[in-house]
């Protein structure tokens, strides 16, 4: 006999739990289920063990009716066992899992009625029971049951309890008790922080979301942070906490994750942010970042321009360095709405002193954020080409193909390696399907193995473009990469109309590359299909039913058949050949 028991299962219940919730609706659900545990297993005799394991082994196979008789079985001959507060659960169980509810929460009363201290089995009834009234339509009846979960000092510690005690947040949530919603949800945060990490997750985002947004109110984020174990400990001195910048700079992070306003929340916006601005003011002068947040944050709450670039010149000032030039570029992509502003920061720059990186960067901010295509251009002819290796030249001429061609050409012509400059232009050419410059560049690269089977599919693909398949197939044969170009084979044909040529392709895939077999079947019939030859086109998806059972491409050609106005569905090649 296999020695399997399992302590509580809490990871399915989690899948109950969700932000909102239709009033009296059933829901659908993943149940967690109670085990007895090893400690009783191995205190049963002989026969009880022989008994319940066959009785557990019927119920895990999901056939309830059948392990409700084998649990009654149980309790007739070992009425005296220590596993009769688990087999009244069970038996309660399947009757709940038969949908026969209502008999289920009177079964569900005799393991709290007569084993209230069994709290394993006990917290369980009082769950499940919440849940047969909620599936019965009766959401006050289930609230009840898991308010008293809640509040019970030991059946509050049931795994089981964290579900539970969400769902009777998120009801007072919708009734308008949101500081009742609010403690419930704490008490799941900090009570199953390791038990249940996914319950524990939604309740603490919606205490977060409450003293972030709804109510703000540091002080209580930095208690539940200490209680969840989430920023130091409950031990942990309250003026340790405030002094540390890892926890002032979590809470700048969900500032702004909490920063989500609809059109209608102009004063719910401007009061979160007021009150944020002022928790942030006054620490840490020297992270950038922080007091830019904290700037950004005064603005979006007084809507004063000029008081935010003052906070953003102050800051500069406060940490300014000579020849921090990165900073600098920062500063002007900070600034970059304001043109008189960001041209002040600007004329501090000294490119000669500047790396590449550098130029590289306040280009993109100039492109990008300022919108001055000139001055980035600008930037660009500072740039000290001799001193870029070809990957970063590379980068930067992708970056530049949407925005100046000619700039991104040169640096590619201007590679050590002549020949990956050309690769570079080809894949340019080839995103922008121009055949008339892209052909010729990869012909010369097909002569240089490390470029070889790159410009195959280049030169194979823009030959589609143009429309020459045939020429496109010759050049799709001679790539090293099966059944990747077979595919492309297959395409052309098909696009030439010739149909057998391609369905006989697809044929070489499906029976030399197993992996894409189905596929590839599946694929001969949407050729027929598309080509207008029904009959062979319904007789191929019968051979995908047929030959690929349990595939999705097998879904797929039943859908297919369906939608064709096909009646016989199940048939296959026999079918082809009575049609015939």
């Amino acid at each position: 006999m296999t020695k399997r028991r399992y302590l509580v299962c809490i990871l399915a219940a989690c899948a109950v739990l969700a932000s909102t919730l239709a009033r009296g609706a059933r829901r659908k659900r993943s149940e967690a289920e109670v085990y007895l545990s090893n400690e009783e297993f191995k205190k049963l005799d002989r026969f009880e063990a022989h008994s319940l394991d066959k009785a557990d082994k019927v119920f895990n196979e999901g056939k309830f009716r059948q392990a409700g008789a084998e649990y009654e079985t149980f309790l007739r001959e070992h009425s005296r066992s220590l596993a009769i507060p688990y087999v009244l659960l069970r038996k309660a169980r399947c009757l709940h899992l038969n949908d026969k509810r209502h008999e289920a929460i009177r079964e569900y009363n005799e393991v709290l009625d007569y084993f209230p201290n069994a709290v394993r089995y006990a917290g369980a009834a009082l769950y499940y029971q919440g849940w047969a009234h909620w599936d019965n339509g009766d959401e006050a009846k289930a609230m009840k049951h898991w308010a008293r979960m809640a509040k019970d000092a030991d059946y509050r510690k049931h795994p089981l309890a964290a579900v539970a005690i969400n769902q009777l947040a998120e009801n007072l949530a919708r009734q308008g008790h949101v500081e009742s919603a609010i403690s419930y949800f704490w008490q799941v945060a900090v009570d199953f922080r390791r038990d249940n990490r996914k319950a524990t997750a939604d309740a603490r985002h919606r205490v977060e979301e409450h003293y972030y947004r709804a109510n703000p109110n540091e002080p209580k984020l930095r208690q539940l942070y200490k209680e969840c174990y989430y920023i130091g400990t409950p031990t942990t001195p309250d003026e340790t906490i405030v002094k540390s910048f890892a926890y002032w700079d979590k809470l700048r992070q969900k500032v702004r994750q909490y920063a989500r306003f609809t059109k209608d929340q102009d004063e719910l916006k401007k009061r979160f942010y007021a009150y944020w601005a002022a928790q942030l003011d006054g620490k840490f002068p020297k992270e950038d970042d922080y007091q830019l947040d904290a700037a950004a944050f005064h603005l979006a709450a007084d809507g004063d321009v000029g008081a935010w670039i003052g906070r953003v010149d102050a800051q500069f000032a406060r940490n300014a360095k000579p020849g921090d030039f990165g900073r600098l570029v920062k500063w002007i992509g900070l600034l970059a709405g304001h043109k008189a502003k960001m041209m002040e920061y600007y004329n501090k720059l000294d490119f000669s002193k500047m790396t590449n990186a550098q130029i590289v960067e306040l280009m993109k901010v100039l492109w990008d954020r300022a919108g001055n295509a000139q001055m980035a251009r600008n930037a660009f002819g500072r740039l000290r080409a001799g001193k870029m290796s070809d990957g970063e030249k590379a980068s930067l001429a992708r970056y530049l193909w949407e925005r100046d061609f000619d700039l991104g050409r040169d640096l590619c012509m201007s590679m050590a390696d002549k020949d990956r400059g050309k690769h570079e232009l080809l894949l340019y050419y080839h995103h922008k399907r121009d055949a008339g410059k892209g052909i010729p560049l990869a012909d010369h690269l097909i002569g240089v193995p490390d470029y070889a089977t790159s410009a195959l599919w280049k030169k194979a693909e823009l030959l589609e473009v143009q429309k020459k398949y045939a020429e496109a197939i010759l050049v799709y044969r001679r790539i090293p990469d099966q059944p990747a170009n077979l595919w492309r084979i297959a395409s052309c044909y098909e696009r030439m109309r010739k149909v057998e040529q391609a369905v006989k392709q697809l044929k070489e895939i499906e029976a030399f590359f197993k992996p894409y077999s189905a596929r590839a079947a599946l694929r001969i019939a949407y050729v027929y299909r598309r080509a207008g030859i029904d009959k062979k086109g319904v007789a191929a998806f019968r051979r995908v039913l047929i030959k690929y059972p349990d595939t999705s491409e097998s879904s797929d050609a039943h859908h297919q058949l369906e939608r064709m106005g096909v009646t016989r569905i199940k048939g296959g090649v026999r079918d082809e050949k009575e049609d015939e």
